[in-house]
């Protein structure tokens, strides 16, 4: 189901139209004028207030949040992009130049901290001189030890797959041992992307990473690395074989990602809020209608519960305990997923019914 897709791209838009009307048709007898009338001098029009003009450039719905000295710009983002849509907007070039502190969802310059694996199956665990965590990683990019794609999917789901991959200029016996979800991250990001002109150096976590290198400032993560690797390897059997059931072709893919991306440089939210908000109910259609199989409703209510609405409320608190329990006057630039600032479950409405005021500084 493409929309399906969609979604596992957005690791993350109604258009607006204008509504004419025709002109009345005229009178066939214009009724003559009353003669002799005279018109009072109509009161002059008081001159209107000047309208502000669009923040020009990406903003990502750049909103702060104060609490005492201690200030949070928060900022969402694409993982993809490209280099002519920087710099960004004013507003957020200028929170970026105030902030102490840089947060991400994961700490992007970490290599991952202490990692425990003396339970990891590969040869990396032997190894002490291998980058942290790398074991971790190999456990979440492929199958069990001895098993593939022909093992693990069931057969009309495998054939389905391999025919679609089929559609991607990639060698598919090489990624016999991969996981599903992990060939769509490849595709996505080494295939498709760069055919569209994209790439992931370019997308604006890697630009606002930069930015606070370049200005030495602190860079932290939201979550810990650890953790989001069991987050992401804890997906289970039967997500993984949705992921492969409802993969799309190189065409269709392609076509999903310029849409993403059109609607993120063009700012339009409204657009992207639909499409976020639509998600499940969209799902439970499909699965009614018999388009969309248990499988891949639950694949859809573990997007948009565990991946949506979970990470949602903990970035929020971890918003929050930045905030009050950072001693020292501190400014944070903050930025996640912009699915994660427009999601009915979202960051802005978690920290508001905390108690926190969120100002919008892109309107």
């Amino acid at each position: 189901m493409k929309k399906l897709t969609a979604l596992l791209i957005l690791l993350c838009f109604g258009l607006l139209t204008a509504c004419g009307g025709s002109e009345p048709e005229p009178y066939e007898d214009e009724p003559e004028a009353t003669p002799y009338v005279i018109e009072a001098t109509p009161e002059p029009e008081p001159t209107p207030e000047p309208t502000p003009e669009p923040t020009q450039g990406i903003h990502g719905l750049l909103s702060v949040v104060e609490y005492g000295q201690n200030r949070a710009y928060i900022m969402g983002s694409i993982h993809i992009g490209r280099e002519e849509w920087f710099p960004m907007a004013d507003i957020a070039e200028e929170a970026m130049e105030r902030a102490d502190v840089f947060a991400f969802e994961i700490d992007l310059g970490a290599s991952g901290g202490p990692c425990i694996c003396e339970d990891c199956e590969h040869e990396c665990a032997a190894h002490p001189e291998v980058d942290e965590c790398i074991c971790l990683l190999m456990d979440m990019m492929f199958l069990p030890e001895d098993v593939t794609l022909a093992d693990f999917l069931p057969e009309a789901d495998y054939k389905r797959f391999m025919d679609t991959l089929g559609t991607f200029p990639i060698l598919t016996s090489a990624v016999q041992t991969w996981r599903p979800t992990t060939i769509l991250e490849i595709v996505m990001y080494q295939i498709v992307a760069p055919s569209r002109g994209f790439s992931s150096d370019h997308s604006i976590d890697m630009y606002v990473f930069n930015r606070a290198e370049e200005m030495e400032r602190t860079i932290i993560g939201l979550t810990d690395f650890n953790d989001h690797i069991a987050f992401v390897s804890g997906m289970a059997d039967e997500y993984q074989i949705a992921t492969a059931r409802y993969f799309s072709d190189f065409d269709a893919m392609g076509g999903e990602l310029d849409e993403l991306a059109y609607v993120y440089e063009n700012q339009d939210i409204e657009t992207l809020t639909h499409l976020i908000r639509s998600d499940l109910a969209e799902a439970y259609e499909a699965y009614n209608a018999g388009e969309l199989s248990a499988g891949g409703l639950a694949l859809a209510r573990y997007w948009h519960y565990t991946v949506g609405n979970y990470r949602s409320t903990f970035f929020a608190n971890q918003i929050a305990d930045l905030l009050t329990q950072t001693e020292e006057p501190t400014t944070f630039f903050v930025t996640v997923g912009i699915a994660h600032l427009i999601r009915e479950v979202n960051v802005f409405y978690m920290l508001e019914n905390m108690g926190f005021e969120v100002e919008a500084l892109y309107r």
